[in-house]
């Protein structure tokens, strides 16, 4: 099928400039309301490491942080720029999966294809990338998978947000720590514990286009010592009615694609903890309809769909062996599988004579690990961390075949084995003067090994002052999808002699405290990223950030991110928008029970990949959220993209159109009750 390009989506009359003002004029209309500023009283139940929202501005900066360092130190001291989002952010702002928190902060970005959604940052996402680039972990447990590498960020992330506690973005090369994948950062999804719910919580919403949620949870800690927290979720979506000009003829529906947007999943998630021992389990199975036509596929046809199964069992021990070291080590066991069905006609515009076919993508993939790590204090300046770690993937089927009639295209048998050591020294040279370097080795059976550093300097001049000089190597090794898959090289073929991306980068951080309630920050960094299987990439780019935070529960933050991504030859990447500017603001409106969370996002012009421009844009959501507003009961309203804008996402070239269009305005309502 031929690939046309897609029509630009004209905004409706204003500038993109004018709604960033529009969104700020409404952030300021939910502060200047009616809020109660008396001193709060009370609160929400405390969080894993601290209640976050009952924390002074200055303290919040520094808040401890687990993931920079695989041990918790001060944001401010840890080796990266570091965001945190907590489970009270989550609910003020309405956010509905990993995807709606990631693209709210600094740097960040997401395009989504009608079938997953997909992160940039830092100018970084070409189309067709699966996320592979940033390793994404639950507790510490690895969710990226053994065929695709896919950080999965929308409805298919195994994690239902209700259960976050919060969320810890690093950004930069994480390699000398986590190996592959920790190429531009890590984001680590902390979960909630059995004790902060003390009982059963259930949860229903209702929202646009046909979407409904249910979850269960139970959690508790006993007198034994034994917590426990268990939770269930269904979720249903009809999506929408869409129209997609390439394919506006009669003989495909007049370019309607109707109910072909459907979205559903169903998940579990437990944790048993007992003393400095914790179990972990959790299970997704997502269903999404495809709408595009992906692949030349017969366009409007309820048979295109992707299916996606994930679950993992961990247990981990984490103790003190005496009061200058812990000791932690873990085992683990996970399975992926995936099952695309995609219809074909001799003829996909006009399947006449109507002579159908169905072609199945069958991936299966299960390995199971382990990893060690102890972390000592010495000589009162040292905290030495070492630790070993062990990945096999006996398992990574690929297949692919027509059915009705039969024919095999692929059948890919493949396994593979990974081991590291990794040292890291965080060393306090004078008092506010800290250098934290460390190193890692990678060896896969697949291409060989790797070794990656990271150097970090971090020096407090004065106590509300950070600077931060931050220098580090990574690496993203091959998956087995880009190395042996293939479909008679249809739109694929196999490249056994691929070899690992390499990035080395250079940053630096400059944070500061302006008087009692607010905090800036600033960012400079500069990437060389070379044997990138698409392309050679330099992005640059400078980042600021002021965040503000009153007694009154009055809270927001405001960034600008500036992005300059180019390849080999001086070309800007598809795909990469120059400018970010986010606006997020949180009113109290009535004292600890009722806030306003509203939040502008701004993304600036991008090129799409048959050369078209996707314009900018800018989003206004609002969400209004009631804390035990009678006991027990929280209740939520959201309407995202307040203003109905119309715009599109660059899309690869799986899909026809090369400028997909994005959701309208759309309403959510939601209830959370606690027994």
């Amino acid at each position: 099928m031929a690939i046309s390009k897609a029509r630009r989506f004209p905004g409706r009359p204003g500038s993109s400039a004018g709604r960033v003002l529009a969104g700020a004029a409404i952030g300021f209309l939910c502060i200047f309301g009616p809020a109660d500023v008396s001193a709060a009283e009370g609160g929400p139940a405390a969080l894993a490491f601290n209640d976050l929202t009952e924390m002074s501005l200055e303290s919040l900066m520094n808040v401890s942080v687990y993931s920079a360092s695989k041990y918790e130190q001060k944001a401010t001291e840890a080796p990266s720029s570091v965001s945190v989002v907590t489970a009270e952010e989550i609910r003020k702002f309405g956010y509905r999966t990993l995807a709606d928190i990631l693209k709210s902060l600094r740097s960040f970005y997401s395009t989504y294809d009608r079938n997953y959604n997909y992160i940039g940052v830092r100018g970084f996402a070409p189309p067709g990338d699966f996320n592979t680039r940033l390793l994404l972990l639950v507790d510490g447990h690895r969710i990226n998978d053994g065929i695709y590498d896919t950080a999965v960020v929308g409805t298919e992330f195994i994690l239902d947000v209700d259960l976050i506690d919060r969320v810890e973005v690093i950004r930069g090369p994480s390699s000398s720590l986590y190996g592959s994948n920790a190429f531009f950062g890590v984001i680590n999804v902390i979960t909630r514990r059995g004790k902060d719910l003390k009982g059963i919580e259930v949860s229903g919403e209702a929202a646009s286009f046909g979407t409904f949620k249910g979850r269960t949870t139970y959690g508790n800690r006993f007198g034994s010592g034994l917590e426990v927290l268990l939770s269930g979720t269904v979720f249903r979506s009809e999506g929408q009615n869409l129209f997609f000009p390439e394919f506006n003829d009669p003989a495909t529906n007049n370019g309607i694609a109707e109910k072909r947007d459907g979205d559903k999943f169903q998940s579990f998630f437990s944790t048993f903890a007992y003393r400095d021992f914790t179990f972990q389990a959790a299970y997704i199975s997502r269903e999404k309809t495809i709408p595009t036509g992906s692949y030349g596929t017969v366009f409007n046809d309820p048979r295109n769909r992707t299916v996606d199964d994930r679950y993992y069992a961990d247990l981990k021990y984490d103790g003190n062996f005496d009061e200058k070291t812990s000791i932690a080590a873990k085992v683990f066991y996970d399975w992926y599988g995936y099952r695309g069905d995609y219809v074909f006609s001799d003829n996909a515009i006009n399947p006449v004579p109507p002579f159908l076919f169905v072609n199945k993508d069958d991936t299966r993939n299960a390995w199971w690990g382990a990893e060690a790590k102890l972390t000592r204090r010495m000589l009162e300046t040292h905290r030495l961390t070492v630790g070993v770690e062990y990945r096999d993937y006996f398992r990574q089927d690929q297949g692919n075949f027509d059915e009705n009639p039969s024919a095999s295209r692929l059948d890919d048998k493949r396994s593979t084995r990974i081991w590291a050591i990794y040292l890291q020294d965080e060393f306090e040279i004078a008092k506010g003067l800290i250098l934290n370097a460390g190193i890692r080795h990678d060896q896969y059976s697949t291409f060989g090994g790797t070794t990656n550093p990271r150097v970090a300097l971090i020096y407090n001049p004065r106590p509300k002052t950070t600077l931060k000089l931050l220098y580090g190597k990574a690496f993203r090794a091959p998956n087995v999808f880009e190395m042996f898959y293939t479909d008679g090289e249809v739109t694929q073929k196999a490249n056994p002699a691929l070899g690992p991306e390499k990035i080395e980068t250079v940053e630096g951080v400059i944070e500061q405290s302006i008087g009692d309630h607010l905090r800036l920050l600033a960012a400079g960094y500069s990437y060389k990223i070379t044997d990138l299987i698409t392309q050679k990439t330099d992005p640059v780019g400078v980042e600021t950030e002021l965040n503000g935070r009153w007694g009154n529960g009055l809270e927001g933050r405001a960034s600008y991110t500036y992005q300059e991504t180019t390849d080999g030859l001086g070309q800007s990447l598809i795909n990469s928008p120059r400018h970010l500017a986010k606006l997020n603001l949180i009113a109290p409106l009535l004292t600890e029970k009722v806030f306003a969370g509203g939040e502008t996002q701004y993304v600036s012009k991008r090129t799409s990949l048959l050369g078209d421009t996707a314009r900018a844009y800018s989003v206004v959501n609002l969400t209004l959220f009631g804390r035990n507003l009678v006991k027990g009961l929280d209740g939520s309203a959201g309407v995202y993209n307040l203003f109905g804008y119309r715009y599109g996402d660059p899309t690869g070239n799986k899909v026809p159109e090369d400028i997909l269009p994005q959701d309208g305005r759309s309403f959510r309502t939601k209830i959370t009750y606690r027994f």
